[in-house]
């Protein structure tokens, strides 16, 4: 059985999209999946503990182009040779960089990924604190553990949409917060959030940051923010909660190299029938400069644990009754 019970959440695909790697966190254990044959090739024990350990809680994986692994966790990441032989740690702490100095209490935040070369970190850094806002884009050099920091001011906003949950103390419980998805793309860094019709592209060679605002017409351009921001209540929080579900959310975007298009699906509110919510997903096309050239409304998920582009047609994963499965999408641009 292929291990899909966290959705292929720690999954990657090989540069030459001929090979899925999917890493059951709970043995642990690397499954070889042969995508040209569509069948299980093998699996290859690992350990959680110890020099070749690869952590205790991973939850994000990654593949360079050279075929080297990086397992991710909190406040941990481990690096593997393609023959998962040998094996080096990392630690992302603040008192570990070089280069460009972080703020009191500032650090880089978890959910950041790894560049194709498999030679940086790319991520966000913030105030890490409770609603502690986001800063910009950090770069981190794994060799030398050089910092760069790219300020990106319009981001510390996003707090302003979060919901919170204090104890009878007044001490914090809970915070719901926006996520900001970092991609590399052509040597280029993109980042986008849910909460506004945004993205923003940084060019390391030029050193120049780009903001990209976009105006839909099938959704809202952002939350409005018109639920409670702040509760000590269970009950409050759920409802809060739900009412931010049905506000806009804006997705990852993913690359076609075929055709030199991005994707991205942004959900909102259609209609209410009765106290029930009926969400819309928009689809969303950009070229390859992010301008923006067309928008329809779908039918179908795309997927945010395992979603690529193979031959200008796009794969993502469905759960077939409990087996691996693929939607595979077949664009007319026309």
């Amino acid at each position: 059985m292929i291990f899909i019970s966290r959705y292929l959440s720690t999954s990657a695909v090989s540069k030459d999209q001929k090979w899925l790697y999917n890493l059951n966190v709970s043995v642990p254990e690397m499954e070889f999946i042969d995508l040209e044959n569509l069948k299980f090739d093998q699996v290859v024990p690992l350990e959680k503990e110890g020099p070749e350990g690869i952590g205790t809680s991973v939850s994000d994986l990654h593949v360079s182009d050279q075929g080297e692994f990086f397992f991710i966790g909190y406040r941990s990441l481990v690096k593997a040779d393609a023959a998962l032989e040998n094996f080096q740690r990392y630690r992302i702490e603040p008192e570990q960089f070089k280069g460009d100095s972080l703020g009191e209490s500032e650090g880089v935040d978890f959910g950041y990924v790894i560049s194709k070369d498999g030679k940086k970190l790319f991520g966000t850094y913030s105030k890490q604190q409770f609603n502690g806002p986001t800063r910009g884009l950090a770069i981190l050099d794994l060799a030398s553990m050089e910092l760069k920091t790219i300020p990106i001011p319009e981001l510390e906003s996003l707090v302003d949409f979060n919901i919170s949950q204090f104890n009878e103390d007044g001490n914090p419980r809970m915070s719901t917060i926006e996520r900001v998805w970092v991609k590399e793309f052509d040597g280029k860094i993109y980042l986008a959030n849910t909460a506004r019709n945004e993205a923003f592209i940084y060019d390391p060679e030029l050193d120049s940051l780009v903001h990209k605002q976009f105006q839909a017409t099938l959704t809202a351009n952002a939350k409005k923010g018109l639920y409670t921001k702040s509760t000590y209540s269970d009950e409050e929080m759920r409802k809060a909660w739900d009412e931010k579900e049905n506000e806009v959310s804006f997705q990852e975007i993913f690359y076609d190299p075929t055709y030199e298009k991005f994707w991205r699906v942004s959900t909102d509110l259609d209609r209410m029938i009765g106290d029930s919510a009926v969400i819309k997903k928009v689809l969303t096309i950009f070229d390859r400069d992010l301008n923006q050239l067309h928008e329809e409304q779908i039918k179908f998920n795309i997927s945010g644990s395992l979603t690529y582009f193979k031959e200008g047609n796009l794969h993502t994963f469905i759960n077939l009754e409990d087996e691996l499965g693929f939607l595979i999408i077949k664009p007319n641009y026309e």
